[in-house]
């Protein structure tokens, strides 16, 4: 039964992290596109691609927001072990966990603070300068974003605790 488990639970974080990176993928690819087709078109046919700058605004927080998770999921992000190597294997757990927990309660209060912000702005009808596209939205697919990564990190915190034993 273990190992059924422990495989689904593999299954389940590859599925989520294919998927996760097919967005950041499709997205960067749209951004570079975008950036091709607006760079040809203000240099050879003197007419740039209007509210290409936009566009970009608008999609590089999917980007950024789509690999967030895996990067939590993978430690990806920077990490400062100079001391590491003096501290007994405790003290390194404990470390480990008021990490675990500060980022849990971080990524929470971002999460929060970014679905916060899209009630703000579709309640006030905000819409990009240029292209006049709702802004609301695209906070709301932040805090959706922000809270799968808000999901891995209490995994993480609950693997961290199992780890103790």
């Amino acid at each position: 039964m273990k190992i059924l488990t422990s495989l689904s639970k593999t299954k389940l974080e590859a599925v989520l992290d294919q998927t996760l990176l097919s967005i950041s993928a499709f997205v960067m690819f749209v951004m570079m596109a975008l950036t091709f087709i607006d760079v040809l078109g203000r240099y050879i046919f003197a007419a740039p691609l209007p509210g290409a700058f936009e566009m970009i605004q608008f999609l590089m927080p999917f980007l950024i927001f789509s690999v967030l998770p895996i990067l939590t999921k993978e430690d990806s992000h920077i990490m400062v072990t100079v001391l590491d190597s003096i501290l007994s294997p405790r003290v390194r757990w404990m470390q480990a966990l008021v990490v675990q927990v500060a980022s849990g309660v971080a990524v929470g209060f971002v999460c929060w603070s970014l679905w916060e912000q899209g009630q703000k702005l579709n309640e006030g009808l905000y819409v990009s300068g240029y292209l006049g596209w709702p802004i609301g939205p695209v906070a709301y697919a932040m805090a959706a974003l922000c809270f799968i990564t808000l999901l891995v990190q209490i995994v993480k915190l609950w693997n961290h605790l199992k780890s103790h034993d």
